[in-house]
């Protein structure tokens, strides 16, 4: 049996697992906690590697098959005939969509198990991991599909079981009585769902343009059209006379190519929509690793690419959306700025869980850079490399509030001081970890210096070949100067962020007791950092660049770019001339790479520098408040020290500006509390106590008393008496009577 048939699995295997334990698990849990717990978790958790198991087999027939997609057709699911519209379920399996699957289920798997370790004794276990198993089917269902109507699908889908995740411990107040994670499943919510309008007018685009939402028909069309310089006809229907609008190529491709954008901008925490992802970190930490990190919030980048003609085709058309930027420009600006912004946010965070909330939203940013300047394989490396590490931090820093919490509770119990501002994630709080919680520091130490794009790292690999294509590109598409510079920036940000974590919370002195007391995590839980660590080490030889022009590891000589070739149409085209597309060297380029490595290694000892013993209590200031001492060493040089004073101060404030009255003040409180949530609570209320109790009740109530006082009227005349009937009938026959002579006696 050919192995691409065995696709459907993978599907099936998430649903046993969530049917399990929606009907049995909470039993199981409920009589023998000890033994439910392991039937919950190890259930869930076999169902993922299942999966994982049969996309491995996908990747290895794919191979067989000389790498040609293959549809697997499951069943017919929406047919309207008259509008000669049908949508078929199936499930495309090419190397991109692999890629994908091998990512979802493979690091979803090994986060499985360590969620049996972190969520031991919640009382919901096993609502957790019916959760956990309802993600990775949707999840699957979005990179599986074969036509952007089934990918929606999954899109809704995994945006629903974030909810779940983010709100699972709903009950959760704050010292003020506010539902924190309700509020934060309620934001992430609505934000996505300004995200999924452009998405669902964007498929409406889609078919109307073509017909189909079939992936390549509607490319194969689209280079068609393209090549033949013909423009297209919309909303033509002879069943209602509209003779359509003559619009060109272009043009719709940049609607809908932005459209696009603004989607994936909601689902992966882009400039202005990615005010939801730092709440998000309310849910329990696994999630935050697998959904939050490293694979829900790819989705709208995953979605760009896969839209690769589409983007090229947009381009190539010239048709503008902003001055002279095109629709693939925007999307290179957008996250490039998101890049930026978001590591400048990370300075001033102090809770371990934010700082890789918003490291999270700018490395993204990278992917989304990277895609709209047509480095596919790129940002899909990137993708790969950052959920590796990525997840490994998250879980650390899960393992490292763990320890935190355990500590916290066995100073209670021997008695000792309880700080009432105690929180666990607060970073202020820890020091002195790396002593004690070996297990868990060194995968964090190899996940923070991935991220940081340390040689030879994953992340370096992956983060230059970004850089390396916008420096390569610039002379001939000049946003791209200003996307590199903004990156290079971005990822010198991301090594003082990451220094600025490891020294707060593995080095220096305890700053609290409950840090005193912490201790290591279970083995279900640094099993998985070390295999994670693995991965964030050697994950670069997944595209590992050729040196001078020579590959040094034949063996790993641009893998993924040779693999993804093969569903990335746009590579087919421009080796046919048919688009000129910007391309990615091969090569690895010493001036990109050395002046990247160059400023990550200065921030990163900078920031190792600058807080060396601080702070030494939970109460002392940041440094970054203050004038660094840092700053002043370098003023001491031949350069003006007011100047270099001046930017440090300007600087600082800048930061601590747009981490708090910009990022929470305006765009979380103001734009989304009072703009958003307060007027469709107003909305919702009027609706319901005007609209509905005035309008709908009023109607329905008027009609019933309308109703019973006819009746009661009619009733009056049901006397019970038979001469009063016999009376009726005998008028009734008078007037019949009359009514029947009646002409006669007019002469009529």
């Amino acid at each position: 049996m050919n192995a691409l048939g065995l696709a459907p699995l993978i599907l099936i295997f998430p649903v046993i697992g969530v049917l399990f334990n929606a009907l049995f698990g909470a039993a199981f849990v409920n009589t023998d906690r000890k033994v439910g717990e392991k039937w919950s978790g190890w259930f869930a958790t076999l169902m993922a590697f299942a999966s994982f198991a049969i996309v491995v087999l996908l990747a290895i027939g794919l191979r067989q098959n000389e790498f040609h997609r293959e549809i697997i057709y499951l069943f017919d699911w929406i047919r309207i005939p008259s509008f000669d519209f049908y949508a078929r379920w199936a499930m495309q399996i090419d190397t991109l969509s692999v890629t994908m699957m091998l990512v979802v289920t493979g690091v979803g798997s090994i986060i499985h198990v360590y969620s049996i370790g972190y969520m031991h004794g919640d009382r919901n276990f096993s609502r957790y991991f019916t959760y956990l198993s309802l993600f990775l089917f949707f999840m699957l269902i979005l990179v599986s599909g074969s036509s952007y109507l089934v990918l929606f699908v999954g899109w809704e889908g995994v945006g629903l079981c974030s909810y779940l995740l983010i709100s699972f411990w709903f009950s959760r107040v704050d010292k003020d009585g506010v539902w924190m994670n309700a509020n934060a499943g309620r934001k992430a919510f609505v934000v996505n769902r300004i995200g999924d309008f452009a998405i669902i007018l964007a498929i409406i685009l889609t078919f109307y343009t073509f017909s189909t939402l079939e992936f390549e028909p509607i490319f194969e069309q689209a280079i068609e059209i393209f090549q033949s310089g013909e423009e297209v006809v919309l909303f033509a229907n002879e069943t209602f006379g509209t003779p359509g609008v003559t619009v060109g190529l272009g043009t719709v491709l940049t609607i809908i190519t932005f459209l696009f954008l603004i989607g994936a901008t909601g689902k992966s925490a882009q400039l202005i929509l990615h005010v939801w992802l730092p709440d998000a970190m309310a849910g329990p930490t696994p999630a935050s690793s697998l959904i939050h990190a490293a694979t829900m919030v790819t989705a709208g980048v995953y979605l760009i690419v896969r839209s690769n003609v589409l983007y090229e085709l947009a381009r190539a058309s010239g048709v503008t959306v902003i001055g002279n930027l095109t629709s693939s420009d925007v999307v290179a600006l957008v996250g490039a700025s998101t890049a930026l912004y978001a590591a400048l946010i990370a300075f001033t965070q102090y809770d371990i869980k934010k700082v890789l909330a918003y490291s999270t939203i700018s490395q993204l940013g990278f992917m989304i850079a990277a895609a709209g300047m047509g480095a596919y394989v790129a940002a899909i490396f990137h993708l790969i490399t950052h959920a590796f590490f990525k997840a490994l931090l998250f879980m650390a820093a899960g393992s490292v509030i763990h320890g935190m919490e355990h500590g916290h509770h066995e100073v209670a119990h021997e008695g000792g001081h309880d700080d009432p501002d105690f929180d666990p994630q607060d970073m202020r709080y820890m020091g002195g970890l790396k002593d004690k919680m070996r297990a868990t520091f060194w995968p964090y130490l190899i996940g923070a210096l991935a991220l940081a794009g340390i040689f030879p790292f994953a992340g370096f690999w992956s983060k230059d070949e970004i850089l390396a294509h916008a420096s390569a590109n610039q002379g001939n598409y000049n946003v791209f100067l200003i996307v590199y510079i903004m990156l290079t920036l971005a990822a010198m940000g991301t090594a003082f962020y990451m220094a600025r974590q490891l020294r707060m919370v593995f080095w220096g002195k305890p700053r609290s007791e409950a840090a005193g007391h912490a201790h290591e995590s279970s083995r279900l839980m640094t099993i998985p950092l070390a295999i994670l660590a693995f991965f964030g080490v050697v994950a670069g030889l997944f595209n590992l660049p050729r040196f001078g022009g020579t590959a040094v590891l034949p063996q790993t000589d641009l893998i993924l770019e040779k693999w993804l070739e093969h569903a990335l149409l746009v590579f087919e085209l421009a080796e046919e001339r048919v688009l000129e597309v910007p391309h990615t060297p091969t090569s690895l380029q010493i001036d990109v790479a050395g002046i990247s490595l160059a400023l990550a290694l200065i921030a990163l000892l900078g920031g190792f520098y600058l807080y060396r013993n601080k702070p030494q209590t939970a109460a002392d200031p940041d440094p970054t408040q203050k004038i660094p001492g840092l700053w002043s060493f370098f003023g001491r040089l031949p350069l003006n020290t007011l100047y270099m004073r001046g930017i440090v101060v300007l600087f600082n404030r800048f930061t601590h500006w747009l981490a708090g009255p910009f990022e929470w003040a305006f765009w979380h409180d103001f734009v989304h509390d009072r703009l958003i949530r307060d007027q469709f609570v107003a909305f919702a209320n009027f609706m319901a106590n005007v609209i509905d109790q005035y309008g709908v009740d009023g109607i329905v109530n008027g009609v019933g008393i309308v109703t019973a006082r006819f009746a009661g009227w009619v009733r009056q005349s049901q006397t019970g008496f038979a001469r009063s009937y016999a009376l009726s009938i005998f008028l009734g026959a008078v007037l019949l009577l009359v009514y029947f002579l009646w002409p006669f006696l007019t002469g009529q």
